[in-house]
């Protein structure tokens, strides 16, 4: 039983015989009804967390990755309203549609649908990690996501963009915030270096579906260690990501000649 469903029984007075093995639920960690990433592929319709062959995260190694001219990613993002989910995994900040990604010399986009944070980074550059990382979730015609692009944060000075956003983060699972009149930016969240790694992987949290294309930058933005601390001290959030998956066969490429 979840938490939230567990609250609404008990000030319901109602009483749940669970029959038979009981159910569990996706989490960081293994406890009572929760199961850590190692046990992610046991849970029904969650087999490729397990089984997959193009998993994420993977570690970056710069030694490695292919150097090669890539056509440079074009982000058309607008500013959208702000709209903030505690989803007892991460926080996930909802974005206003008319935000695409694309690649110079194409005709496809990709539409902005929401970002949200990791701690630590799950990504690693060369086994080193950050301190956080930024997800940010492109879906296709139909909805489904197709291509996340990866912010690290380091701990620095304050990051403006981000300075509403983590002054009023929903404290407790399953709470939203959105505040009258607040704007964010994804654009602001993107380093000026726009150096990238790119791969073939999955998503990082159940169902852990492949085929979704990676950009990674490899210069990481700055947050205050106040800001870091918000997100992490909130419940269920000071560990939020998956371990590190084997790249296999998989060739990771790093652009040779970045955008601006």
């Amino acid at each position: 039983m979840t938490r939230f469903a567990g609250a609404v029984v008990a000030a319901l007075g109602v009483v749940i015989v669970t029959l038979g093995a009981q159910t569990k639920y996706w989490a960081y960690e293994t406890h009572g009804d929760e199961v850590g990433p190692e046990m992610w592929g046991t849970l029904p319709g969650d087999e490729a967390c397990a089984k997959g062959k193009q998993q994420t995260p993977i570690n970056l190694a710069t030694g490695v990755a292919k150097a090669q001219d890539l056509p440079n990613l074009v982000f058309a993002y607008k500013s959208s309203t702000l709209s903030e989910t505690n989803n007892g995994h991460t926080i996930q900040m909802t974005y206003d549609s008319g935000s695409t990604l694309g690649r110079v010399g194409s005709t496809v986009t990709l539409t902005l649908a929401q970002f949200h944070f990791h701690a630590p980074s799950e990504h690693t550059i060369d086994g080193a990690s950050f301190p956080m990382e930024i997800h940010l979730v492109h879906v296709d015609a139909a909805g489904k996501p197709a291509a996340v692009v990866g912010v690290f944060i380091k701990a620095g000075h304050e990051n403006a963009a981000l300075a509403k956003a983590f002054q009023a983060l929903p404290a407790h699972s399953g709470d939203k915030v959105a505040p009258a009149g607040v704007m964010i930016d994804a654009h602001a969240l993107l380093p000026a270096d726009k150096t990238f790694f790119t791969y073939a992987g999955s998503l990082t949290t159940p169902p852990c579906t492949e085929g979704i294309t990676w950009y990674v930058f490899k210069t990481p933005v700055e947050m205050s260690p106040a800001q870091v601390a918000a997100f992490t001290k909130l419940e269920h959030l000071n560990h939020t990501n998956r371990p590190i998956q084997s790249l296999g066969g998989r060739i990771v490429t790093i652009d040779s000649t970045p955008g601006k």
